[in-house]
Order: structure tokens, then C-alpha cells, then sequence
């Protein structure tokens, strides 16, 4: 047992009582020499929110005082919510004279003041800031003659921050900025802050979605010294590397990707052995090129993945390496790993084997022209062996997908919204865009790869990072069984499996209500996550499953080449098991954490986009459906995915409020009610880029 749980134990002991961090020290036979170093641990458990110090200087059990740690979520009027971090409780209220120097973001200690049975919501206070948001302020500058102030671009922080000339370092006015805070926050005064790099006009071509980057700290350039080192990297393959793999050249290969696509981690090729099906799933093989521990792999390490966001892409790796010798651009040599399944009319794997590979691409596809030729609307390429090829894929992929469903994987069939950009960057459209058959061979294909991979490894019990989706918490089941009863839908008994969710998705099929319960099904769901301990991908209704087919992208998948490499040769992927198991799931602990960030960035981006192209329709009608109900408004999704809020504050008629027991809202006076699902007309009244926000209100 280490010394920081020796002394989390020792002041849980019934007969401890409070000391000071030299009383410790004296009970732990601490000698004076090690007093930095243990006055250091008593810190730590400060930060970690385990200990707590007290006015008089003493430690107590930060549980034992009645506090609660979590982080602040701030609000635009100032106030903040504390979400607890093991949501044990609700949602605390935290009013601006209550927050203490506390900030959106910041991990704090609270305690309760009113409890939630005395009021609507339970309210605190922030007793003590365990960590201050290292998350960048970013925000538009305004100057004056004197001095200057920021607009921050996440209205939840709640203040402008103060900028003295002399720390405007040549910010102009409208200028998209980074700002640093010189202090804490002190309540009902403005920060002080100082500007440390400005991003250009905030109308400028790509200003905006740059600052977004900038706030959720993506790594946006390559260090020149990293760039040298990409630029030696060989842009062809040698003949001596062909001579030691298995050559598949001659293979019929092609990709299949989006018309934008630069980068191109996969192939496939397929053939037909009596009923049963050949598939080869050819992926880029990065972890030839980007050697464990070089400055390459632990640049690919920090960033975990590859970030998309509308107008360019944040790559985890050089386009020398991503758009060039890793891509398996058409008509050239490249490496690859490749998997060769053979899959039987049932769509089981029978026999499988890995090889280290060589490819030559013979078409770069895209999907649109590709679903075009299958659905026999258009035939784009004009080759019948292609053709051919395309027809047994297709075959393959109705009894791959036909194996998922009678399994229970459940299925999101969501028509994607995708935001239009003129040549200045700015939102012209925002338009559907339908997941056609050509996507849906490909992730299929891909899913099936990634099962192999996965249970090749867990059947080994060999040490892997594994894609896990835990099924879904009690609660979120209770409420989304609570919610569907509103539409004539049920799950039934106690333990729910994948197989029940997808039922529902079956049920509303084609129902106007398919949409809305579609995605109320996925936000019941947990998050998937990277693990070093295999687990059920309760999603995809399977035991073990990886993240093998995007090298280029996602860091997780080279991880699992080296290993897959060193299985193909028969070598040990290491000697010192205990390290390597610890080093793996920090792999996989990091690479969860960018990949959320990645998410969030995305969404913001959208967000940002959505609202700058709704800023042009302020004042116009639209249809819709209410898509969530909340304690501070009602959400109404537009056809085309686009989503708003109606304050109750803008709902004149009455005063409403959220019925979470039976999930309606519901006017005091009049008894009006609004309901999940339902259709309504709605007028755009204010829409703003800068707050990433649309308010509507409804029309009677």
C-alpha cells in the first residue's frame, strides 16, 4: 500500500482527529529531510479532492466535512452548476456571491447550503478551488482610449475580462485573442487578463474556427524540427521491403472514401470461394514509419487522433506521411497490413490470417458514385470487372449486416446534417446527407476487421487496447423507458441487452417519431472508450472489439499494429510485463481523453457554423420537432438537423416548468403542455456565431 493511501486511511480511522501537516508528519515518522516530499503528498490529495484543509490548518476527509468535488459549469448570467464527479448528486446551483473566485471549467470542493428537497434545484457554495481551468480563454478584443476588455467566445464564463494598455500586446479592436487571467477571479468585478497572442480580424477567413482550435488546446502546427524529420521519411517503397512481405499487387484493390478524402488508410479487395466469401482489408502500415518512442510517434502520442473540423483537418501525423507514403493513393506501391477473412454465407468468420503486405490501389473510389452504381442510378466508372467486384461486396455486406442485427448490434441509421461553406469560410447551407449503401459496406468491412483483430487477441489473453462500450446506466435506461412510453413504445424487464434498443429502432422505423427517438436512444448510451481490460462493446452487441483499420488517424490503431507486427514475427512485445501493461493503459486512458476533446471541438465547430448561417434567417418561420426538454427551455430541431432554444423566458403566455417525473412542460395558469416529439412552428429571433446559439420562439 503506498503512503498517500496510508494516510487517506489513517484520517478515515474513527480516532482521528484533525491535525495540522506537521502533526502528520510526526505520526508518520516523517524525518525532517522528507518533509518537502510529504508535505508535496498532503498536497496532491488536496488537489485530488480527498483531503481537505481547514481554516486552522488541519487535514479532515474532504467527505467527512459534507463537500463534494467536481467542476463549475458557468452560465452567461454569472451564476454557475457544479457537476459532481461521480454524479452521486444532481446538478448544484451555485449563485455568482457563492462561487468564490470560482470559474466555468475550474475543479472545485462545494458544500450544500439548501437541499433539493427544500428547493427546486439544491444551491452550494465553492469552499475551496482544487485546480483552475488550464483550458484558454479565448474571446474577441474591444479597445478604448484607456484600456481594453475581452468578450470571451464561451459565454458560460460569465464575465468580460479588463485588459490595461500595456497588456493589449497589439491587439486591435474586433481581433480574435488568447487571453491569460493575471488573478482569481474576485466576485462582482471583472478579471484582469493579459492578451498572449492574437488570432487576427474575427472576420477573417478561418479566424473563428482557428479560436476554437485555440480553446480546446489542439495541437495546431508541427514543430519545423518535426517537419524535417517527415520530410526524410522515403516517399517510395523499396524493392528490398517488397521482397519481405506478401505480395499483393496483383490483387484487384481498391478505396472507397468521401469525395474530399486525402488521406486513405484502407483498401479492400474480395473474391468468391465456392459460397463463402474472400475479404482482404488492407490498412496503411504508419507503425513502419513512425518507430516506437521516435519524435514522430510521440507527437502522434499527444495528439491521439486526427481532428476534422469543416474546413480543414488537424492531422495526428505530417501530410508527408498522412496525404503521402502511408496513403494508399491509387497506382502506387504501398505497405500495408493486410487481414484475409474468409466469411461464410452466414456471415462468420471461418479462417482468418494476418500478413505483412505490399499493395497497389487500382481505383481511389468515392461513395456517391459508388452507392450510384449499386442503386443502378448512374455508372460512373464504366468497368464491368469493377462492377462485378462492387456486386459481391454488396452481397457480403447484407449478410455481415444481416449477422450484426440478428445478434442484437444496434443500428443508428441518422441522416447527417452537413454544413456548406462559401470561399470566405462563412455557412451558405446547412443540407442532409444521407449514410448510403457504399458507407455501409465499408464500415461494415471494417467492423468485421475489428472484431477478428479484437478476438484474436482477447482468445490470447495477450495484453491489447480494446474499444469497450459499457452498457448504459440504470437511470439513463429508467429515463429513456419513461420517455418512449409517450409514443406507445416499451422495454420490457429488468436487465436490458443491445438487442431491446434495437427493437425500438425497429418499431419506429419510418415513424415521424424515428428521428427524435433514435437519438434519444443514443444519449441513453455510455460513451466507448479505449481500455487496457476487455469488455462488451454493448453497441455493436460484441465481446471483443478494436480500433485496427485507421492508422493514419488514431493513435490506438498504430498501438495495435506494433503489436499485431510483432505477433506476425513471432517476437515479444516486451520484457518487463508489469510496465508495459501500466504504459498500455495510459495509452488508452490518454487517447479516450483526445478523442473526447476531439468530439467536443467538433461539435462546437458545428455549433459556431450552424448559428452563423441561422444569423442570416432571424425573423423567418420554420418547422419542427421538440427535441429536448430541459429546466431552462425547450430545444426544436429543424428538418435539416439544425437545432434551437425557446427560453421560458421568451414564453410570454405563461409560466412553465419542466415536469422531469412525467418529461413534459407544463404552463401554471393554463395547463398548456409541450411534449417530446412534437410538431411545432417556430421564428428565428436572435442567432449569434459568437455565442454559438439560436433562440426561437414558437408561433400559436
Amino acid at each position: 500500500m503506498n503512503i498517500k493511501n496510508n494516510i487517506v486511511n489513517y484520517i478515515s480511522s474513527n480516532n482521528y482527529k484533525p491535525m495540522t501537516k506537521e502533526e502528520l508528519a510526526l505520526e508518520f515518522n516523517i524525518g525532517i529531510k522528507e518533509y518537502r516530499d510529504f508535505f508535496k503528498i498532503l498536497k496532491d490529495l488536496e488537489k485530488e479532492g480527498l483531503l481537505y484543509r481547514t481554516k486552522r490548518e488541519k487535514y479532515v476527509l474532504t467527505s467527512s466535512e459534507g463537500l463534494y468535488k467536481g467542476t463549475l459549469q458557468g452560465n452567461k448570467a454569472g451564476f454557475a452548476y457544479f457537476i459532481e464527479e461521480n454524479k452521486s448528486i444532481s446538478d448544484v446551483f451555485i449563485s455568482k456571491d457563492s462561487l468564490n473566485g470560482g470559474k466555468h471549467k475550474d475543479r472545485v470542493l462545494i458544500r450544500i447550503l439548501v437541499d433539493e428537497k427544500e428547493s427546486r434545484s439544491a444551491e452550494g457554495e465553492v469552499v475551496k478551488i482544487i485546480e483552475e481551468s488550464k483550458t484558454p480563454i479565448v474571446g474577441t478584443y474591444k479597445d478604448s482610449k484607456q484600456f481594453g476588455f475581452v468578450i470571451p467566445d464561451d459565454s458560460k464564463y460569465g464575465f468580460d475580462i479588463f485588459i490595461a494598455k500595456r497588456d493589449k500586446n497589439g491587439a486591435k479592436n474586433n481581433d480574435k485573442v488568447v487571453i491569460k487571467l493575471k488573478d482569481t477571479v474576485k466576485n462582482g468585478k471583472s478579471p484582469e487578463g493579459i492578451i498572449t497572442s492574437v488570432l487576427g480580424n474575427k472576420n477573417e477567413k478561418g479566424v473563428d474556427i482557428s479560436s476554437i482550435a485555440l480553446e480546446f488546446q489542439l495541437p495546431y502546427e508541427f514543430s519545423n524540427k518535426l517537419l524535417e524529420k517527415a520530410d526524410k521519411v522515403p516517399q517510395k517503397v523499396s524493392k528490398e521491403e517488397i521482397k519481405k512481405r506478401k505480395d499483393f499487387r496483383d490483387l484487384f484493390t481498391v478505396t472507397i472514401d468521401g469525395e474530399d478524402a486525402k488521406d486513405f488508410d484502407d483498401a479492400v479487395s474480395i473474391d468468391k470461394k465456392g459460397d463463402n466469401y474472400i475479404l482482404y482489408v488492407h490498412i496503411a502500415d504508419v507503425a513502419h514509419y513512425v518507430a516506437k518512442g521516435s519524435a514522430l510517434d510521440r507527437e502522434a502520442y499527444k495528439r491521439g487522433n486526427s481532428v476534422y473540423l469543416l474546413d480543414r483537418v488537424i492531422p495526428m501525423l505530417p501530410k508527408q506521411l498522412s496525404n503521402g507514403i502511408c496513403s494508399l493513393n491509387p497506382n502506387v506501391d504501398r505497405l500495408t497490413i493486410t487481414c484475409k477473412m474468409e466469411i461464410n454465407p452466414k456471415g462468420k468468420v471461418v479462417d482468418y490470417k494476418f500478413f505483412e503486405s505490399v499493395v497497389n490501389s487500382d481505383y481511389r473510389l468515392v461513395y456517391e458514385k459508388v452507392s450510384d452504381i449499386l442503386e443502378n442510378k448512374s455508372d460512373y466508372y464504366n468497368d464491368d470487372y469493377l462492377n462485378n467486384k462492387l456486386r459481391i461486396m454488396a452481397e457480403l455486406f447484407e449478410i455481415l449486416k444481416d449477422k450484426r442485427k440478428n445478434r442484437g448490434s444496434i443500428d443508428f441509421n441518422f441522416v447527417e446534417s452537413k454544413i456548406i461553406l462559401d470561399e470566405n469560410g462563412k455557412a451558405v447551407d446547412v443540407v442532409k446527407e444521407e449514410r448510403r449503401v457504399a458507407n455501409r459496406i465499408i464500415e461494415e468491412f471494417m467492423i468485421v476487421t475489428n472484431e477478428t483483430v479484437g478476438a484474436h487477441f482477447g482468445y490470447m489473453e495477450e495484453p491489447f487496447i480494446y474499444r469497450v462500450h459499457i452498457e448504459p446506466s440504470k437511470e439513463k435506461v429508467l429515463q429513456f423507458k419513461n420517455i418512449i412510453k409517450k409514443f406507445g413504445y416499451f422495454l420490457k424487464g429488468q436487465d436490458i441487452y443491445s438487442k431491446d434498443f434495437q427493437k425500438i429502432l425497429e418499431d419506429v422505423k419510418g415513424k415521424p417519431e424515428e428521428m427524435l427517438v433514435s437519438t434519444l436512444l443514443l444519449r441513453s448510451l455510455s460513451k466507448a472508450e479505449y481500455s487496457l481490460e476487455p469488455d462488451i462493446h454493448f453497441g455493436l452487441s460484441s465481446m471483443f472489439y478494436s480500433h485496427f483499420t485507421s492508422p493514419i488517424r488514431r493513435y490506438p490503431d498504430l498501438f495495435i499494429h506494433r503489436i499485431l507486427k510483432n505477433f506476425i514475427h513471432n517476437k515479444p512485445n516486451t520484457k518487463n510485463i508489469k510496465a508495459y501493461l501500466e504504459m498500455i493503459d495510459e495509452v488508452a486512458h490518454h487517447c479516450s481523453i483526445t478523442e473526447r476533446r476531439a468530439e467536443e471541438a467538433e461539435y462546437e465547430v458545428n455549433d459556431m457554423k450552424m448559428a452563423e448561417y441561422m444569423e442570416q434567417h432571424i425573423g423567418e418561420e420554420f418547422e419542427g420537432i421538440i427535441s429536448s426538454l430541459t429546466n431552462f427551455g425547450i430545444f426544436v430541431q429543424l428538418n435539416n438537423g439544425i437545432e434551437g432554444l425557446v427560453q421560458y423566458a421568451q414564453m410570454k403566455d405563461d409560466y412553465y416548468t419542466f415536469n422531469q417525473e412525467s418529461y413534459i412542460v407544463v404552463g401554471e395558469t393554463r395547463n398548456k403542455m409541450y411534449n417530446l416529439g412534437q410538431q411545432v412552428t417556430v421564428k428565428v429571433i436572435d442567432a449569434s456565431s459568437s455565442r454559438r446559439q439560436i433562440d426561437f420562439e414558437f408561433i400559436n
